[in-house]
This record gives structure tokens, sequence and C-alpha cells, in this order.
């Protein structure tokens, strides 16, 4: 079956959408990195870019302390303040999530990763990060983290259509296989604390790379299985998945994947080859200056903070050339330090991990699922994945025990896990319909359960359980129940979640004394689609043997409003089973967020996305007014400005910039935007007068310009009083048609009222004119050639500026007053069609029906002269207004009307 050439666009061949329309984002949440992909009716499969066009983000935010407010950083500016705020750096948190105090060895892990993060347990018993005297759990902290970028999701499918209402509502994020019920409980607690409690479902990263190798491998023999491993070496944890890959040889059917095998090893990964590097920069460091003890470096959490940026550089230079070199500034005490790494002392301090390398795979081949057991010869190809494979000792050890020619790298390695989650989410949200694929997922871990009372496990489902399904199983007839019943379930040997059912519960089902062969129960278990063991339901199975006259009554099938009641054919054992019981669940050893608590962190979440977007508008502003007083600066201190410009707004000018400037520097974070706002308006207030000033350096400015302005006013302001009286030039034609018809033209016309698009702006008519006249007034206090020449051409130019604005206000004044006039005359003949037919019908019913047939053929005749007359008049009339002027000084009796 051919897949060559097959865009991931366009294996998306039809929309079957939600009745809303939504999109669904895929993220590759990875220990480091996290990448990201939607898809909407109208944004098929988006790479999620982040705000530097980059293709993949870092994974974690810093926090601070900003004024009152708290201040979150995300993406690649977290990596510029790690070394300066190492305990405000909350980066890389993936393997923290599901984890307690107890697991002392991930935390020193990540401490020695992340120097200065003050990691705390909770009153769940998970864990959190106190910041700044803050607690904040490390669930919260990366629904931040995925928040941020489904909000860059969302923004992406609204540029791509600006009227779209498509908006993220359902989330898939990548998990590694052997993450245990906590991680993974905490990965969807993850999910619900975005703000809009996102629809989560979890992919298996291995999973989600053999489905982007299956759509773009270029084809599978018809009938005959291949086997492939995807070899994943990420910055948290090296993994290998063997997959059966199977097209029937009804190329109609469904190709198929299984999962047949898993094998891992979560420390070995790039980050630990990234504080290896760091551990060589730390020996050359203190063997060259021998007065810093290692304890000192050690409790400098800035350091070593530099120490593992600088590690992580150094290890990608060395993955494309022998030798890296490292300069580190003000590393300790003021220390510049300076070195060089080879990569064969890099290859040679992580021996013990090259050996380690084969390890997950040979996992993946020892513990298959499958009754048939396949061995490394029948593996077609290793798929690599994940950024440390691109280490070159990395991909020679893979080389010496599978051999160069099955080895592949025809997937991107950062990029085909969020691709095939993205894919998988499709289906699984049955949000589109994608290429048919049968996947069969299968348990790298096994799934128990243990009665009170019994020592042994029970397994539920063993390893290589193909899931989602569900059981129902039978636990024994028990005596005593006296205290209730326990359950504790387990996976892979470790307890995590106590069930209990009451005594009283319990005897609510069934007294006790009644069952004489004791209670058994019938309990239904799942393993969901996101690989997470619970108990569904659970039912109390009363037995005994019947009395006689119960056998007699009931002939062995009788049956009550609460209980079934079951026997055989002769009557001799009877059997009851209760309703679904209630029961109690403890979570052990760390309890995950219940609702009142999701709540809670979701709302806070949503506070601090309302500041971040408040901050970035003030900060938006802020760079604004700076860049608009450096751009005044250059302006004003231009040649041609110089020389030419209003003095006095210039020196405004030059005195408001640096202040302006300061005030940003040292005072700024304490303002709002309101402040900057002002600011911004009273620059560009005295630039443009510079601006206007300049342009009219042509202008007189004299007595004779001053005296045409004085005389404009006086044509203006009786243009207004004038037209302010003046009806429609078309209500001349249709007076005698109206007169005839019994109504009065002028009455009718001045009745209409105006709606207040028009009504608003006329009724400023008279303030606007005495502005004018204000205007008026203090010109001709100066329209003598001493009062001119005492002016400044500043003060002439502001003068004559207000008439232009004046002049402007009104001619939209008599804009709007011919508006009016073409309003209210196309309303009145719509009124008098209105009144006519009225008329008519009203005339009709007063007649007998004879009168009526003879009366309707005249009236319709003479309504059809009067239309033609209203018509023919309206004509002429609206060709008479078209050619007016609106200067016209034809003037009216009509007397003046409040509306205009």
């Amino acid at each position: 079956m051919k897949f060559a050439g097959i865009s991931w666009k366009l294996l998306l061949v039809a929309l079957l959408w939600s009745k809303t329309l939504a999109a669904v984002i895929g993220i590759d949440y990875g220990q480091q990195n996290v990448k990201a992909m939607v898809v909407s009716p109208r944004a098929p499969l988006e790479l999620v870019l982040t705000p530097e066009a980059k293709r993949k983000d870092i994974s974690g935010l810093a926090i601070r302390k900003r004024g009152k407010g708290i201040e979150r950083t995300f993406g690649s500016a977290v990596g510029s303040l790690v070394t300066r705020f190492p305990k405000n750096s909350l980066m890389h948190l993936k393997p923290l999530l599901g984890k307690t105090e107890a697991d002392e060895s991930d935390i020193v892990v990540y401490l020695r990763e992340h120097p200065g993060v003050e990691i705390i347990g909770t009153k769940r018993a998970s864990l959190a990060v106190l910041v700044d005297g803050e607690e904040y759990s490390i669930e919260e902290l990366s629904a931040m983290n995925i928040q941020e970028i489904v909000n860059r999701a969302n923004q992406l499918v609204k540029e791509k259509d600006s009227q779209s209402v498509d908006f993220v509502d359902k989330l898939a994020i990548t998990v590694p296989d052997f993450f245990d019920q906590h991680q993974r409980r905490a990965l969807l607690d993850v999910g619900s604390l975005t703000t809009d409690s996102l629809e989560t479902v979890l992919i298996s990263d291995g999973l989600s790379v053999v489905l982007n190798f299956v759509f773009k491998q270029r084809d599978f023999v018809p009938g005959e299985t291949q086997y492939y491993v995807v070899y994943d070496m990420g910055a948290g944890s090296t993994k290998a998945s063997l997959f059966s890959i199977l097209q029937p040889v009804n190329e109609t059917e469904p190709l198929r994947i299984e999962l047949g095998g898993y094998g891992f090893d979560d420390h070995l990964s790039g980050s630990k080859f990234t504080l290896d590097v760091a551990s060589l920069l730390e020996n050359k460091f203190l063997e060259a200056h021998k007065s810093i003890r290692t304890d000192t470096l050690h409790s400098n959490p800035n350091a070593l903070a530099k120490l593992n940026q600088a590690a992580e550089k150094a290890k990608l230079i060395l993955s494309a050339n022998s030798e890296a070199s490292v300069s580190i500034e003000s590393l300790i005490d003021d220390i510049d330090f300076r070195t060089k790494v080879t990569r064969q002392e890099f290859e040679d301090f992580i021996q013990e991990s090259v050996v380690d390398l084969i390890k997950p795979l040979e996992g993946a081949l020892d513990k298959q699922f499958w009754e048939s057991q396949i061995t490394l010869k029948d593996i077609q190809g290793v798929i690599l994945t994940g950024g440390s494979t691109r280490v070159p000792i990395v991909q020679q050890r893979l080389i010496s025990v599978i051999g160069e020619n099955k080895i592949l790298k025809s997937v991107n390695a950062d990029e085909s896990a969020v691709n095939g989650a993205t894919i998988r989410a499709v289906q699984l949200f049955n949000a589109f319909k994608t290429k048919a694929v049968d996947i069969v997922e299968r348990s790298p871990s096994e799934y128990g359960l243990r009665v009170m009372g019994d020592d042994t496990e029970l397994i539920v489902f063993p390893k290589g359980s193909a899931y989602p399904l569900t059981t129902t199983i039978e636990i024994a007839r028990m005596d005593n129940l006296s205290k209730g019943l326990a359950l504790d379930l387990y996976e892979d040997g470790k307890i995590f979640r106590k069930v209990t059912l009451s005594p009283d519960v319990i005897k609510k089902a069934f007294p006790i004394d009644e069952c004489t062969d004791g209670i058994s129960f019938n309990a239904t278990l799942s393993l969901s689609q996101n690989r997470i063991f619970d108990l569904d339901s659970i039912q109390a199975i009363c037995s005994n043997g019947p009395k006689a006259d119960e056998s007699e009554e009931d002939g062995g099938n009788g049956s009550s409003d609460q209980n079934e009641k079951l026997s055989d054919s002769k009557g001799k054992v009877r059997i009851k089973r209760s309703p679904k019981l209630e029961f109690s669940i403890e979570e052990v050893p760390l309890l995950h967020l219940n609702h009142q608590e999701k709540y809670r962190l979701r709302e806070h979440i949503r506070m601090l996305n309302k500041e971040d977007s408040e901050r970035f508008e003030f900060e938006r502003a802020k760079n604004e007014l700076e860049t608009l007083l450096y751009h005044t600066r250059d302006f004003i201190t231009s040649e041609d400005v110089a020389e030419t410009g209003p003095k006095r707004y210039l020196e405004k000018l030059a005195n408001i910039i640096p202040t302006y400037l300061d005030w940003l520097e040292d005072e700024s974070d304490s303002a709002d935007k309101a402040d900057i706002i002002s600011k911004i308006a009273a620059v560009n207030d005295l630039k443009s007068k510079v601006e206007v000033y300049i342009e009219s350096l042509a202008e007189p400015l004299n007595t004779e310009q001053f005296e045409a302005l004085l005389a404009k006013a006086d044509e203006v302001s009786n243009k207004i009083n004038s037209d302010r009286e003046k009806p429609h030039e078309g209500l001349a034609a249709l007076n005698e048609t109206f007169s005839q018809a019994g109504y009065d033209i002028q009455k009718e016309y001045f009745k209409i009222s105006l709606p207040n698009y028009l009504s608003n702006p006329l009724s400023t008519w008279k303030k606007k004119l005495e502005a004018l006249q204000t205007i008026v007034n203090a010109t001709k206090e100066k329209i003598t050639p001493d009062a001119l020449r005492n002016d400044s051409r500043e003060e002439l130019l502001e003068l004559k500026l207000s008439f232009d604005q004046a002049f402007m206000e009104l001619e939209e004044i008599m804009e709007f007053l011919e508006k009016a006039r073409n309003y209210r005359f196309r309303e009145l003949l719509s009124w008098y069609q209105r009144a006519e037919k009225a008329k008519k019908r009203q005339e009709m019913k007063s007649k007998s029906s004879e009168m009526l047939k003879s009366s309707s053929s005249m009236a319709a005749s003479s309504s059809a002269d009067v239309t033609d007359s209203i018509t023919s008049a309206s004509s002429r009339s609206t060709s008479a207004a078209s050619s007016s002027s609106v200067h016209s000084s034809t003037s009216s009796t009509t007397p003046v009307h409040d509306e205009l």
C-alpha cells in the first residue's frame, strides 16, 4: 500500500466536525522542549509557532514578582533569565509530575540540573515549587505552560480566518509508556486546569512516532507483517517500542499497527549528557582555580546555572564538531572561565551510559507481548527520534548492534511525535474523518487487586493486555464483613489506590444474617484509553439455602424492588444481587486534585492570564511612547525643522522628551496604561503642531487673509441659519397633489422624526456656531496691522487653524442637514402611499359588493395617476436636489424646528 508523497494535510479527506466548530491541539510535551500542532476546519495540521516564529519552544516558565502583581515569562525568554534568576526559572517540570518527596532520586537529579529551585511537598503529598513565598503545584505550573500554547493556537486559528468561531476545546498530550498511574492522572489534571477545562487524552509517544512513519513510508507489502522499533532518546529518557505493521491483502481494509514490546531507561537521556558535560567543565574550573572549593561552587545557584547552560551549548556543538569552546563571564567571584571540551573527552566520560544505550532495545525484544516471538534479525528497521539520537556516539553504538542498513532517519526527530499525536487525537475525538488505521495498544504494565485479608494479588490485566478494555471479576464469599470490604489496586506490584465499602453500605444491601452462605462481590474494573486502571462499580451477591415457605412462595423466581433474587430449578439455592454499591477511594501515596482545587487553580490561571494581557498592552504602550520620543527627538533636531519650526513648540518638545525618557526608565513601572496614553497624546499634539506649522510656511497670515476668513465665517453662519429652516425642494412639486388628497404637506413633512444618526450630530449646530463666533470676535480684535505684527506667527497660525477646524465642523452640519431633508422627503412619500392605501380600504369597506367592483377599477386608475404624478414629481425634485449646491442661498418661510 503506497503512501509516497501523501501530505499530512491531505489525510484529512473530509470534515466530520461536531455541532459547534472547534479545534484539536496535539502537544508533544517533552521534558526540555514543547511542540504543538492544531487542527480545525480552517487550519488543517498547522504547527503552532513560537512568538519568535520557531517550531519548538522551551518547556517551562519563569515567575517573578513585579510591583503588586506576578510577571510570567514563557518560551525562549526563560533561557536568558535562568542564569540571573535561577530560583524563579521553573523549567523542565515533566519528571516531577505525579511524584512525592519520597522520590528523592528524581528530586536530586532535577535540582542538579535546575539549581536554586525550591521544591516542597503539598498537603496532597505531591510536589510544588516555592517562588517568592508563593506555592505553585507542579500541575498548575505545567497547566500555565500548556495554556500559553493553547492561546497561541487559538490566535493562529483566528489568523487563518478573521471571521472564524473555531477555538481549541480538545487537547492531546504525548506520554511515555512507562508513566505510572499518578503521572498519568497528573497530566490529565494539567489538561483540566486550562481555563476552558479542555477535554484531554494521553497519546503514547512511541505510537505517535510510528503513526508519523506509516504515513510517510513509501509502501508496505500486502499480507506481510513488518516489524519496526521506535528508538526515542529525548531530554528525559530513552525508550524503545516494538511495533508490527500489516497491510491486509485486501487493501481496502485498514492498515494495522500493534505494539509488541517495550523497554526504557528513565534516567539515560540528553539531560544526563548535559550534566556530564557540566561535570567536565566543573572539574576543569576547579582544577584551574584551586582557591574555589567544591561546596562553595555548589552553593551558588547562579554559577551552577551558568555551567549547565554552557554545557548544553557545548553538547550540541560536539554533535557536529570535534571540540567546543566554552566561555563564561563572571562564573563566580567575578572569575571569567574559558576552556575547551573535546568530543573524545565527552565520550570517554560517558562510557557507562554508552553501554546502557542498547538496554531499552533489548527490553523491547526480551519482553514481547506476542506469543510468537521475533528476534533482532526480523526487524526491518529502527526508527530514530528524539534530539539525543543525533549524538554521534549514540548512533555508533546502535549501528554496532543493529547494523547501519537498519537505522532509519526518515522521520523528523523533533516533530514526528507531535505530528502523529495530533492525527491520533483527531481519530480518538472523532473530529475529522482520516485515513483508516487499525491500532492495537498494549500495556507494558500489569494491573491487579488485593482483597482485605488476602496476601495474594489477583492480576486483572496482565502485561501486554490490549486496551481500552473492561472486565468483571468475582470476589469470593466472605464470612466476616464487620469492618466492611477493602480492595487495593496495584500497578506493577505497587499500590496506588484503596477502595473501601463500609459495613453500613453492605448491611443496607443485605442483612448479613440472611446470607447463610456468605456474601461475595462482583467488581467491574477497566483500563481506559488513557491507561488509567480503576474500579468502575461493585455489586454484592447474597447466596443461601431458601426457607421452605420462601421456596413455595417464590418458586425460586421471585424478585423484590431492591434486590435481584435467583434460584436454581429445584429451589435449593437463592442468589440476590444488589444494585451498584457506593464506595470510597483513597489515593496513595499522593492525592490528586479534587473539583474544588481544580476550580481554584483554574481561576488563578485565568486571573494571571488577564494580568499578562494587561501587562502586554502596558508594555506595548511603553514601547510605543519610547519609539515616539526617539523619532520626535530626531525630527526636531533635523536641520530644516530646527531652523524653520515654531520655537515655542520646539522648546516644549525639547524639555518633554528627556523628562519622559527618564520617567520611562525610573517611574513607569508604577504607572498605568492611561498615564502612557496621555503622554503619547501630549507628544503627538506638539509634534503635529510643528508639522502643520512647517507645512503652513507659505501662509501669509496677514490682515487680508484674516479678513477673508471673517467673510467666510459670515457666509457659513448665514448658510447654516438658512439651511436649517429650509425644507426639501421636492415639496413644491407635490403640494397640489397633497392638497387635493386633504393633507398639509408642510405639517406632515416636519412631523417626521429623524433617526439618531442624523439627530445627534444636528443637535450640536448651535454650540459649533457659537464656537465660530468666539473665534470671529477674537480675530476682530486683532484685525489691525499693529495687532497682527505684535502677535507671534505661532499664535496667528493657531488662530487660522481654529478657523479651519470650525469651518470643517460646520460643513459637516450642512451635509447632515441635506441628509435630513432627503430622509424626510423619502419618508413623506412612503407615508403618502400608506395613507392613500388605508383611505381606499376604508372606502371599499363602506360600499356594497357590487359598488365595490365598480369603484375598485376607478380607484386603481385614480391611484395609478396619482402615483405617476408623485413618481414624476419625485424624479424631478431628486434631480433638482442633486444639482443643487450645498451652499445654496435659497430661503424658506417654514418655521424653525428644534430637532434641527
